[in-house]
């Protein structure tokens, strides 16, 4: 995720915002296997108790210095490890603001856009963290600004020591004490005091001990924070005072998360989401392909089948074939058509008595017959409506008493067998 790509996350609305990056800063800190917290050039491994002593400066803390220092006292994993830095609160500014009718949607967007006039004299990118529950307590919102370079700066310098630094908050929000409402860090350069509800600070006041000098600046924090009744305090002087009552859990919305390290945790999930697309991907193409491998299968099958039923049917084939071999040889003898001469004689007899036949050929299923009678259209009629015989006519025009009249055996069809056996001819 670049720079601007975080800058324009911070003015969209609250919901969509928590869609795309609130998952993925969970996932960081659920990643976390290492607490270290950095109290007066002292940096102590909340997890061991390991305590390790920074060299003196007058400056702000020297990255490169608390890089090597955070290797020093984890111990030797064979792991990269995931690391929340608790800084002390001089890191971070906090600006109070007076902003009626915003919502706990757009708190976050209007507060990015007034950024200019709420730090005027920083001219560098800053992060802005802020519980939006704010809204819901009052038109006032404390929230606490840090420098993107100096987040940049902090993330490169543990990359080089290959340590991941997951995130980055304040030290003084990472205490859990529910009789408390207001916890109160000293170090041995300032003094800071944080008033909290719900999870939410409702003021945040910050001292550099030299102010005290001031007479007002005395004043104002024996008014505000030493003689207000309505606090209830609880003061952390030392590293030991934070290990009896660190707690990841809390606060965790005024937690400031490295570019670098969301940039890592997008490439987590790109390269997660790429494995799920291809997952789906590869389930829906088995999911197309499996009516061709059932079919494939019962293709398959049917083959293996087929193939033992060829192989169990050799002989039966083997017999077939003869007997096919032997009526194609034979065929044209045994299909020869049988005109059954002698039935058709008696047939006719039958219809013809008394009268006489002079005459009779018959060849190829066709009888030819000629002889007299005093109604010949009578034969005709008879022999029509005799199942043994068709395409009854009058082959030649009746003479007196004489007839001639074509007839074919109903049961022999010539025709038939010479395009079967003879189709040439």
């Amino acid at each position: 995720m670049t720079q601007f790509q975080q800058t324009l996350l911070t003015y969209l609305p609250l919901n969509l915002r928590n869609l795309l990056e609130g998952g993925s800063k969970r996932e960081l800190l659920k990643k976390v296997d290492a607490t270290l917290l950095l109290f007066d050039r002292q940096l102590i491994h909340i997890e061991s108790g390991k305590v390790a002593e920074m060299p003196e400066s007058t400056s702000a803390v020297d990255a490169e210095q608390l890089a090597t220092t955070c290797k020093s006292v984890l111990p030797e994993l064979g792991k990269e490890h995931s690391i929340l830095l608790l800084l002390p609160p001089d890191e971070f500014v906090a600006v109070t603001r007076e902003m009626p009718g915003i919502g706990k949607e757009n708190l976050v967007s209007a507060l990015k856009l007034q950024s200019g006039n709420l730090l005027p004299t920083f001219n560098d990118s800053v992060a802005l963290a802020i519980n939006p529950e704010s809204a819901e307590l009052g038109t006032e919102h404390t929230s606490l600004w840090v420098s993107s370079q100096r987040m940049i700066d902090f993330f490169d310098a543990f990359e080089k020591h290959n340590l991941f630094l997951v995130a980055i908050k304040p030290r003084v929000l990472n205490v859990q004490d529910s009789s408390a409402n207001c916890f109160i860090d000293e170090d041995k350069r300032c003094v800071t005091a944080v008033e909290l509800a719900n999870g939410v600070i409702l003021n945040w006041w910050h001292v550099n001990k030299i102010d005290f000098d001031n007479e007002e600046f005395q004043r104002q924090w024996q008014l505000q924070v030493v003689d207000n009744s309505i606090l209830v305090k609880k003061q952390f002087h030392s590293t030991t005072d934070y290990v009896e009552c660190c707690s990841n859990q809390l606060n965790q919305e005024y937690t400031f998360f490295p570019a670098g390290a969301l940039n890592a945790r997008h490439r987590v999930e790109q390269g997660r989401k790429l494995l799920l697309a291809a997952g789906v991907v590869a389930v829906l193409l088995l999911l197309s392909a499996i009516p061709f491998i059932g079919q494939s299968i019962e293709y398959r099958s049917l083959a293996a089948s087929l193939e033992a039923q060829r192989e169990m049917s050799v002989e039966a084939r083997q017999d077939q074939a003869i007997v096919v071999n032997f009526e194609n040889e034979w065929g044209p003898i045994s299909d020869f058509p049988v005109q059954q001469v002698r039935e058709a004689m008696f047939t006719l007899q039958g219809v013809l008595s008394p009268d006489r036949l002079s005459s009779l050929e018959v060849s190829q299923g066709l009888i030819r017959i000629q002889g007299t009678s005093q109604d010949p259209q009578a034969i005709l009629e008879s022999l029509e409506q005799n199942p043994m015989f068709t395409e009854v006519v009058f082959s030649r025009a009746t003479n007196n008493s004489r007839y001639y009249i074509d007839l074919r055996l109903s049961t022999v069809n010539f025709e038939a067998y010479m395009v079967r056996y003879f189709p040439d001819e």
